[in-house]
């Protein structure tokens, strides 16, 4: 069948699910996922692999208006709301994933020095698309929520960074140095600024041109033809067009909040059926038989991340004077992971075609758990911490 069926059958199988999983009380990301392992060529085959490969540039899209819309998070005003404890968590909680997952590795599973670093600064990336899903569905608000929308849109800068400088070593522990340490290390710096400064040029355009029209569908499809375009962009000239739409997004609600506050609430009124897609996507593309091929390494690498986040999330908040509840629970909104890890093992592929193998079947069986149990705790968090519909009340 084409193409536009399987939209149709994705979206009304989200749906469906997202509302029969609400009977559980569990978030409706979770039964998008759920879904999409089901009908997916993991269990039932309905949506073969051809067809996800078609539905591709969905997930680009997906996430370019999510990293948009984090960007507008990602604001001077809020993190002076946070104070220094959202800065301060983001660090640690990158430093206690990489640290966790690469003595976890070496010293017990044996795994050699520079793999592990490679392993240790993959397991830095946090996927934000699962996190604030859960934040919208039950209209979380309060200082849990407040710190975590500012720490995930730090997250994926830090991993970039953390895997240029571990990717750098890592050559040089190997025997694989090519062009000199700093021309390695100049490169994942440079995409990081890159992406920054084109992001931040599109939101200064952006907000330029949408001021000039009242209506807004006029405002909606310059936005998002920015956005898409943005994407484009920074894929041609191999940046990061995840950090780049956020950086859009965060110039944009910094130099024109009044403008972006309108552009953001008209893109999430039709933003939803892109994420139930995108979810559904994700589910299917999800393989179960990749768990069995995880092993201990897979196992000791999901673990000692989960330890790494939420003690180096605990550790960051007491350091920044958190409250309470964002010592307690922030470090469980920040388990999911999925795009920027899978991306960024593309790159070792490139890199290190020898390991290529193992580290790839070990993120995407992590991926399988962290995807699933994720929503889960990332409710788990804003229940604990009292912000559940706190947002409708505001």
């Amino acid at each position: 069948m084409n193409i536009v069926f399987f939209l149709g059958f994705i979206l009304l199988a989200g749906f469906g699910a997202g509302k029969l999983i609400n009977y559980l009380k569990l978030p409706a990301v979770t039964g998008y996922l759920l879904i999409g392992l089901l009908v997916g060529p993991s269990l039932l085959g309905l949506v073969s692999t051809e067809t996800m490969e078609l539905l591709a540039p969905i997930n680009t899209i997906a996430l370019s208006i999510i990293a948009f819309l984090i960007g507008g998070e990602f604001s001077f005003k809020q993190l002076k709301k946070c104070g220094r404890s959202a800065i301060l968590i983001a660090i640690f909680e990158v430093l206690g994933a990489f640290i966790f997952v690469t003595l976890t590795l070496h010293f017990l599973a044996g795994i050699e020095l520079y793999i592990a670093l490679i392993f240790g600064a993959i397991s830095s990336a946090t996927a934000p698309a699962a996190t604030i899903m859960v934040l919208r569905e039950y209209k979380a608000k309060g200082p849990l929520t407040d710190n975590l929308l500012a720490v995930v849109a730090i997250d994926d800068a830090l991993c970039l960074i953390t895997f240029g400088l571990a990717t750098a070593v890592g050559k040089v522990v190997s025997g694989k140095v090519t062009g000199g340490v700093v021309t390695m290390i100049a490169a994942p710096i440079w995409e990081l600024l890159g992406s920054l400064l084109v992001g931040g040029v599109f939101g200064l355009i952006l907000m330029a041109v949408s001021r000039r029209f009242r209506e807004q569908y006029d405002k909606l499809v310059v936005a998002l033809g920015m956005i898409f375009a943005l994407a484009g962009v920074a894929e041609f000239l191999h940046l990061s067009s995840l950090l780049a739409c956020m950086a859009m997004g965060c110039v944009a609600v910094n130099f024109v909040p009044r403008e972006t506050d309108r552009v953001f609430r008209i893109i999430k009124s039709i933003d939803t059926p892109i994420y139930v897609l995108f979810f559904v996507a994700a589910g299917a593309n999800l393989h179960l038989g990749v768990l069995a091929k995880v092993g201990m390494v897979g196992v000791a690498y999901i673990i000692s991340r989960v330890i790494g986040k939420m003690l180096g999330a605990s550790f960051g908040a007491k350091l920044g004077k958190a409250p309470l509840t964002v010592r307690k629970y922030l470090g469980l909104g920040l388990i999911p992971q999925a795009g920027v890890a899978i991306g960024v093992t593309l790159l070792v592929q490139q890199d290190f075609p020898e390991i290529a193998s193992l580290i790839t079947t070990v993120i995407l069986g992590s991926v399988v758990v962290y995807e699933i149990i994720g929503p889960f705790c990332s409710k788990l968090a804003i229940t604990k911490a009292g912000e559940v519909g706190k947002a409708s009340c505001a």
